[in-house]
């Protein structure tokens, strides 16, 4: 059952925007309403996914792989790499000392909640929990286009060829400090981009106006389930 966004608690800064290109269908996350449906699907094209009220966290410090490690999340010292989760889930490696955890595309905040939750100052782990729903926007670009698209606003080489799945690169799109993670499903490819909050709007006119040229449009959470399960395109 669809929710009207503006009774939600929460909600995306671009629920207003997503309205105007056509959302349709919203389901409520303990962290916002987030849009399940944009639009009519086109099927096989580029398209920009609004995933701003799923959970994220960050955690950073000297022992913040080590203390990762030891609570049962798959992370290994290799910067600039992403590394799936059981239940879903991503977990990027920014350094040695930090990481960025992104969690399942159902909403499921589950384990974020209980992992900053245990966290305890007086346990005396050297690594401290960073709020990254609060401070990133996160959107997700499907299609084998996307690559062409970031040409146009970002300076790393994104060609499939040359940044594989799971590949992270912090770097500056739109002229924003951000974060490109590579994360294919059902063998389609997806780069989430996450960067700052505050310019959620320009950052999605830019990818908007970067993704016309593909026939790209705004699409909704449930394109990436689609893809998924093998349903879409």
């Amino acid at each position: 059952m669809s929710v009207d966004p503006q009774n939600a608690l929460q909600r995306s800064p671009l629920y207003r925007a997503l309205a105007v290109h056509g959302a349709v269908t919203w389901t409520e996350l303990p962290g916002g309403a987030v849009a399940e449906r944009v639009g009519t699907a086109n099927a096989g094209g580029l398209a920009i996914v609004d995933l701003s009220p799923l959970p994220r966290l960050g955690f950073k410090g000297r022992e913040t792989l080590a203390a990762m490690q030891a609570r049962g999340v798959v992370v290994e010292n290799k910067p600039n790499r992403a590394f799936r989760q059981p239940d879903g889930g991503l977990c990027l490696v920014l350094a040695a000392s930090e990481v960025m955890l992104l969690g399942p595309l159902t909403g499921d905040g589950t384990r974020l909640a209980a992992l900053e939750a245990e966290w305890d100052i007086d346990a005396g782990v050297r690594t401290y929990p960073l709020p990254r729903r609060d401070s990133h926007a996160w959107f997700a670009v499907a299609g084998a286009a996307a690559p062409e698209m970031f040409a146009k606003l970002c300076g790393v080489d994104l060609r499939l060829a040359h940044f594989p799945d799971l590949a992270v690169a912090q770097t500056s799109v739109a002229r924003l400090n951000a974060v490109v993670v590579r994360a294919d499903e059902g063998g389609r490819p997806v780069f989430h981009l996450l960067a700052d909050s505050a310019a959620a709007i320009y950052l999605l006119d830019c990818l908007v106006d970067a993704a016309q040229e593909f026939g790209g449009r705004i699409a909704g959470r449930a394109l990436l389930g689609a893809l998924a399960t093998g349903e879409y395109g």
